[in-house]
């Protein structure tokens, strides 16, 4: 297999949590930590355009934010809060002006399930940055997304005879979402100087990513949260749902399996795919990968096709993954007979790949509070 992997840019800011000013609201039961310093209302804005993520390479979902949470925490004094938003609208907080606060954003939690969230248990920054984040708990249109930003607001207009005169400078809570994006542009054939696969029709069946992890952490980029002695750490192992953990409702994310399109030298298949993984930072797989109950192993793009009347694979490793990166399969080109294994590797494939910052869906022209 011949594979070119090119890097541009660096691992960049994918979402915007805009956090403007207002006239604070009633005080809440809990105000911020005790002190002379005036009371500074923070309101915190999370946008993104809505909709559902379609087959294709579009933006489309990719910032959809429904469910998200901030909290605050005041490392001076220990004092924290939080407040929710079940419809992704703005979330008021009061404050006190000189404090220096680190404000946490999680987006599209889930509330039930294995990976259910309470945002009421939260006591400390490591609640946050170690909590346990599944695959399953993603969804297109709805994708699990963190961040974090540390700022003292000021209060440069407080009348101390009104403290609803008090406000704090613009700032932004930048998120990125904790999965990766793998996009294959299309598939085409050649079977030059070959006659007997010539003479066979080749039907793209499925393309899918096998070696994905089911677990990481919200705060960091980790091997898997959990499970790490098993293969129930792992979706897809040795081909789809191969090691697959029981969770159900997300197939979505790792791969399309009804395709059914016969694929000629002059009539390649042009649809494009996403699909959506956590981080894998595995730069190349462990030899006993398939006897080992637990083995380091790269993420795979696999192309599932019958040549004649034979099911075959040809894959597509994609190494050293991080969050919120695109890493593209493009120019692919089958020029063989593949494998019967789906891990086995086969160099009768051309593909470029390539990775890059996920940026795109980000711009909104009509509102000024978003900074990429």
């Amino acid at each position: 297999m011949r594979t070119i992997i090119s890097k541009s840019g660096l691992l960049a800011a994918a979402l915007l949590a805009a956090i403007s000013c207002a006239r604070p609201p009633v005080l809440p039961e809990e105000p911020s930590p005790a002190g002379d310093e005036p009371m500074v209302s923070v309101v915190f804005s999370a946008t993104g355009p809505n909709g559902t993520k379609a087959t294709g390479i579009t933006s489309s979902g990719e910032t959809a934010i429904g469910r998200w949470a901030v909290f605050a925490f005041d490392g001076a004094s220990g004092w924290y809060t939080h407040e929710t938003s079940a419809v992704g609208a703005p979330i008021p907080m009061v404050l006190r002006a000189g404090r220096t606060y680190t404000c946490y954003a999680m987006v599209n939690y889930p509330t039930s399930g294995t990976g259910a969230f309470d945002p009421s248990t939260v006591h400390s920054p490591s609640d946050l940055t170690g909590k346990v984040a599944y695959l399953s708990d993603n969804a297109v249109g709805s994708l699990l997304m963190f961040g974090s930003v540390t700022f003292t607001p000021s209060a440069t207009f407080y009348d101390p005879a009104d403290p609803s005169s008090a406000v704090s400078e613009n700032r932004n809570i930048t998120v990125t979402r904790l999965v990766s994006r793998i996009d294959i542009t299309g598939v085409a054939v050649d079977f030059s100087g070959k006659p007997a696969l010539q003479a066979k029709t080749f039907t793209l069946k499925g393309i899918y990513v096998t070696n994905t992890y089911r677990t990481t952490h919200y705060g960091m980029d980790l091997f898997p949260a959990e499970l790490s002695g098993s293969r129930l750490a792992w979706y897809n192992t040795g081909g789809w749902h191969r090691g697959e953990a029981g969770e159900s409702g997300f197939d979505a994310l790792l791969g399309d399996r009804g395709i059914n399109a016969v694929i000629t030298p002059s009539s390649p298949y042009a649809t494009a795919h996403s699909f959506y993984a956590f981080p894998n930072p595995t730069e190349a797989s462990d030899d006993d990968r398939e006897t080992a109950a637990w083995s380091v192993r790269c993420t795979r793009l696999v192309i599932e096709a019958t040549l004649g009347d034979e099911t075959l694979y040809w894959g597509i490793t994609v190494p050293s993954m991080v969050r919120n990166r695109i890493y593209t399969a493009a120019s692919v080109t089958i020029h063989g007979r593949g494998s019967t294994d789906p891990e086995a590797e086969t160099t009768e494939i051309d593909v470029n790949v390539t990775d890059t910052d996920w940026n795109d869906g980000w711009d909104n022209p009509d509102d000024p509070e978003i900074d990429l």
